[in-house]
């Protein structure tokens, strides 16, 4: 009695971690439209799905299907098997979606639960043949085998279905509305939010309001029942209302269908995917009170109960719920992540791509090029150019300002949310089974797709996003299945032990994933704030951009020093962390170069001079950190294989150099920083001493090889430390050139 209390305790808390977890990655469904289209602020937007998410769990069925039948045959188990598949599945459910969050991939929490529910009732079911010595062939009596292909079935075509959809009615939209749609929204866009409302409050009637227990069973009837008079009702008046806002208050109608759209999927979201993070616990709460009066011994209560009876939630745990997920929404920087992640994949605008290409990604965007070709010469050109002109980008600039700007604009936000409650709505009433986050997913690539938001810049990269994600999907199945097997192998196993083994992993696992979350997006931020170099206007290049020059050349002065010190105090440990966070630098190099390309294509200023200061000061930055890179990379690999210390005479060498090399980096640097190039000449002169040192201990050093014969090893190393020095030397006074220059000019 004491352990079954004690699991159905520890289910309940492990419900709790798994509301949180399980938000922080369905977010997404709901979040992506508006905060891709940025249709209003992030707290509005957070406020307005919070609200949806509370009502929907209120307004939820409460019917916790998931654990009761479809998946196992729980009349088959005994009330200790049954809790301790729950709590397996639970277990797993909180770990496997975390790494989800943690990676920032959307994942479907409908998927997950499913297959941990398979893969620990079929352990549990194996494990409980076996000690009641039944045959083999009775073994696979514990599994619903039929419904679950059905279930990865319909998952299957939900996506094809979706994918396709998606770039159908996003391309017809975007024929209509084309990008510069102002002038056709005064038109259609009335109409168009007539549609979007009645589509979004068929998908509340359909899939939100189902099964509620709050509505009395006549009214839920009446609704079902007139609901083709409600929908035209609904059209009629969502269509005068837009129109009279859209005139008179001067409203877009496409920012009401999609604050609408964002609610109405929190609500639904809420109200049917609450089962997949409560379902478990509470069922087997319900099973323990069933059991609680009945004298038998738990692992002899056989659970019919579950399987002949609705396991019905009361309204105050539901409403509880929805607070808990609502207080994630605000909270979860892990629920942003995701959002973020599918956000950027649908992205109209150019910028730092998270994924990187592979064979398949390259293959499918080069079979699509060579598809476009020949519907490009079957088509009438007249037609070609009748789909250019509405596909046009808006000419329009945000004078140098590319931060924040929307993902995509309202049209395609319309589309996404209209279309993925459409297809929601229609499975549930046909009573197909499918995933919310794939469906919601699919319809966003493939309205991304048909917007030619994957152009020849960054299809690649955004094919291999989207089969990354997918791919993920896999994963998911497969973990649940195989973990939740191996958890409650263990609980049937090692019972209370292996319940304090499990729990104890599954609390370090949350801590260890907190902590590097918070590192790694800290980290995130400091580098995001190194691209900040035009807050508003073309006037603020200069300064913005000396600054990030500054700043680099500060690191990477600190890098050489420690590169150099390394080298003399032949540690390995501090070269390799410091080769590590010079790669970091050259990766930030490479996202420089790419923001100032795009900087340069939204100037307003006139004449060459912003460009040129953009683009020479980012490829010569990253010309020195090639070169103190290589430094780095040589010394470490010399140490690492361990070859002969550095004689004392090239230590020496190294420290005299060191001392030059600062002396001179401090004099451009402080030039650079009080914009004083009257020095200029003293600057130089410190440059001629440092390069004719070098220049002496190379042609010294070509004397002791001659003579000497060093390892080649050691050789190589001592001549590139001079080489890449001298290199760096070249490159930095080129920069104060450049700037001297920009400043006599201006």
């Amino acid at each position: 009695m004491t352990i079954i209390i004690f699991i159905v305790i520890v289910l309940f808390i492990l419900a709790i971690t798994d509301l949180i977890v399980g938000v922080s990655n369905d977010a997404v469904n709901f979040l992506n439209s508006a905060i891709g289209s940025k249709v209003a602020s992030f707290r509005t937007i957070i406020i307005i799905a919070a609200v949806g998410v509370i009502l929907g769990s209120v307004f939820s069925s409460g019917i916790m299907e998931i654990a009761r039948k479809g998946i196992f045959h729980p009349e088959y188990f005994t009330l200790d098997k049954v809790l301790w598949i729950f709590l397996a599945v639970m277990m797993t459910d909180i770990i496997l979606l975390d790494i989800f969050n943690t990676l920032g991939l959307p994942t479907s929490t409908t998927v997950s639960i499913i297959f941990e529910l398979l893969g620990a009732a079929l352990v549990a079911g194996i494990l409980f043949s076996i000690e009641k010595q039944e045959p083999v062939s009775e073994m696979m009596r514990y599994i619903n085998a039929e419904s679950v292909l059905s279930i990865i079935t319909g998952i299957f075509l939900s996506i094809i279905i979706a994918f396709t959809m998606g770039i159908l009615v996003q391309y017809l939209c975007r024929l209509v509305f084309t990008f510069n749609y102002e002038e056709k929204l005064n038109r259609f866009g009335a109409l168009f939010a007539g549609v979007g409302i009645t589509v979004i409050f068929y998908f509340l009637l359909i899939k939100g309001l189902k099964g509620t227990t709050l509505l009395k069973a006549s009214t839920t009837q009446w609704v079902q029942a007139n609901t083709t008079l409600l929908l035209g009702v609904l059209f009629i008046s969502g269509t005068v209302i837009s129109g009279l806002l859209q005139k008179l208050a001067k409203i877009n109608p496409l920012k009401i269908v999609v604050l609408m759209g964002t609610f109405s999927l929190a609500m639904a979201f809420a109200g049917n995917d609450l089962v997949n993070f409560i379902g478990i616990p509470i069922t087997g709460f319900l099973a323990f009170e069933n059991w609680q009066s009945t004298g038998i011994p738990a692992n002899e209560f056989y659970q019919n109960y579950l399987a002949s009876n609705d396991v019905i939630v009361p309204n105050y745990m539901l409403l509880i719920a929805g607070i808990i997920m609502s207080l994630t929404l605000w909270f979860s920087s892990k629920a942003r992540k995701v959002t973020e992640t599918e956000v950027n994949l649908g992205s109209q605008n150019e910028g730092d791509e998270r994924f990187q290409p592979n064979a398949v990604s390259r293959r499918i965007v080069k079979s699509s090029l060579m598809l476009g070709n020949f519907f490009s010469v079957i088509i009438p050109k007249s037609v070609r150019d009748y789909y250019d002109l509405s596909f046009q980008k808006s000419k329009l600039r945000q004078a140098t300002v590319i931060y924040d700007r929307p993902a995509f604009d309202m049209v395609r936000a319309s589309v996404n949310l209209v279309l993925a409650s459409a297809l929601i709505a229609l499975a549930t009433s046909m009573k197909l089974p499918l995933s919310t986050t794939y469906v919601s997913f699919m319809v966003a690539m493939g309205s991304s797709l048909a917007d030619k938001a994957w152009g020849r810049e960054s299809a690649v990269y955004r094919v291999a996003g989207v089969l990354s994600v997918i791919g993920g999907w896999f994963v998911t199945a497969i973990i649940a299945f195989a973990v939740a097997g191996l958890f409650v192998f263990i609980l049937i196993k090692a019972k209370l032990i292996g319940v304090i083994i499990l729990l104890v992993l599954v609390g370090l696992y949350m801590l260890f994933s907190h902590v590097l979350f918070s590192k790694r997006e800290k980290k995130n931020k400091m580098d995001a704030a190194k691209f900040n170099m035009l807050p508003e206007t073309d006037l603020d290049i200069y300064t913005g951009n000396k600054k990030i020059v500054i700043e680099n050349l500060t690191m990477l002065l600190r890098s050489y020093n420690t590169v150099l010190e390394g080298l003399k105090n032949y540690d390995a440990e501090s070269l390799d962390k410091e080769y590590k966070n010079l790669k970091e630098i050259e990766a930030h190099g490479f996202k420089l170069r790419a923001q100032s390309i795009r900087f340069i294509k939204n100037l307003e200023a006139k004449g060459p001079a912003p460009s040129q200061i953009l683009l020479y000061s980012s490829d010569l930055l990253q010309d020195i950190t090639y070169s103190t890179t290589a430094m780095g990379e040589e010394s470490l690999h010399y140490i690492q294989n361990l070859h002969k210390e550095p004689g004392k005479n090239f230590i020496r060498i190294t420290e005299e150099l060191r001392f030059k090399m600062n002396a001179f980096f401090t004099l451009a640097i402080d030039a650079l920083e009080k914009d004083n190039f009257d020095k200029m000449e003293d600057i130089r002169i410190a440059r001629d001493d440092v390069r004719e040192y070098i220049n002496q201990q190379l042609d010294l050093q070509v004397k002791v090889i001659q003579k000497e014969k060093p390892g080649t090893k050691q050789a190589i190393l001592e001549t590139n430390i001079l080489l890449q020095s001298r290199d760096i030397l070249a490159v930095l006074l080129r920069i104060m050139k450049m700037y001297r220059k920009y400043i006599k000019k201006k």
